[in-house]
């Protein structure tokens, strides 16, 4: 039993505590930045895209996003599927994407790899190693969140939550470019990487960024 001269502070304790639920879980409070997947071109120099089978259902179910495009842009040497979709619910998009936009490729368990290359070496890069069909290639991501560029997520979360926990969620981008025909060891070159940033530089022209906290 709790004395009566602690009860008033402990029930505002529990009040306080009650707010981020509230926010988050019943109202359901987001921070809208204007931002939107379709400043993105459909065509980026000569290389035109064309939207996959997707789904929107599909991509509400395992992303809870319905803001994003999927498209296959064909270039001279083969084909680079660039996914661009975002989230207020930030896991669903950094806690390995690949599994659920790369189903049916191989995926190598442990294979992935952060790098950076010179064109905008401010960008971690997620890099994975995919195969089909004999054919052996990779698939590249980036996660942008609050205007800041996401090496390690969870960390990243851990560093940020109290910046959520009175305000409403932010949305998550994620820019994922597969490219079955690519050599890992020249990523800064290859096709999926210049239409990863390409995207990136695309989106970005929508505003300035926010600084990184």
């Amino acid at each position: 039993m709790i004395s009566a001269r602690y009860a008033t502070p402990a029930a505002l304790l529990c009040a306080i505590a009650l707010v981020p639920t509230v926010i988050h879980s019943y109202v359901g409070l987001r921070n809208v930045d204007g931002f939107s997947t379709a400043s993105i071109p459909v065509q980026f120099g000569s290389v035109t895209g064309h939207p996959t089978k997707r789904t929107a259902a599909w991509v509400e179910e395992n992303f809870e996003a319905t803001d994003w495009f999927e498209r296959i842009y064909t270039h001279r040497s083969g084909q680079v599927v660039l996914f661009v979709g975002r989230s207020y619910d930030a896991k669903r998009l950094y806690h390995h994407p690949e599994l659920a936009l790369l189903r049916g490729l191989g995926l190598e368990k442990g294979s992935a790899t952060v790098a950076r290359v010179p064109q905008r070496p401010d960008i971690p890069i997620h890099t994975i190693p995919v195969t089909k069909d004999g054919q052996s290639g990779f698939s590249v991501y980036a996660l942008l969140h609050d205007g800041t560029f996401v090496e390690t997520p969870i960390l990243y979360q851990l560093r940020t939550a109290h910046r959520y926990l009175f305000r409403g969620r932010e949305p998550m981008t994620l820019f994922m470019a597969t490219d079955l025909r690519a050599a890992p060891e020249a990523l800064e070159n290859a096709a999926s990487t210049r239409l990863l940033l390409a995207a990136i530089a695309a989106f970005e022209a929508q505003g300035p960024r926010k600084s990184a906290p």
